[in-house]
């Protein structure tokens, strides 16, 4: 596959992913062992940027088991755990939303779909960290 072939392929995937509804995050109605691609976002009182009306997108992962990976974000050391697991202590995660899309692509790396999604978006999720 091409560099342009590829690029299209990653603008179709992150459209679908943003296209798909919002949940709350709740990973006990997550099937375990999906491989893909997901968004965590959060709705305030706080001024918010807005893509259709929808909570602000605050990170984008690719992972081989999306159910595993939401878990660790509740119990591990990065800022968006860190910033998953006060959201539980405060209020139990009622302001949270995740969204995901099944996607088995090896070939193309996280940073690609977070850039593509940024760009989709018009601005960089707060705590995807590398540009």
């Amino acid at each position: 596959m091409d560099a342009v072939e590829r690029g299209k392929m990653v603008s179709n995937i992150c459209q679908k992913l943003l296209e798909k509804e919002w949940r709350a995050y709740d990973v006990e109605n997550i099937p375990r062992g999906i491989e893909g691609i997901y968004c965590i976002g959060v709705v305030s009182g706080a001024p918010r940027q807005f893509y259709l009306g929808e909570p602000t997108v605050l990170y984008v992962g690719r992972t081989n088991d999306v159910h595993r990976r939401l878990v660790e974000h509740k119990h591990q050391h990065l800022k968006i755990d860190l910033f998953v697991k006060e959201e539980f202590e405060d209020n139990g995660g009622e302001h949270l939303r995740i969204k995901w899309i099944k996607e088995k692509n090896q070939e193309t790396k996280e940073k690609d779909y977070i850039e593509c999604i940024a760009h989709k978006l018009g601005y960089w999720p707060k705590y995807n960290m590398r540009r």
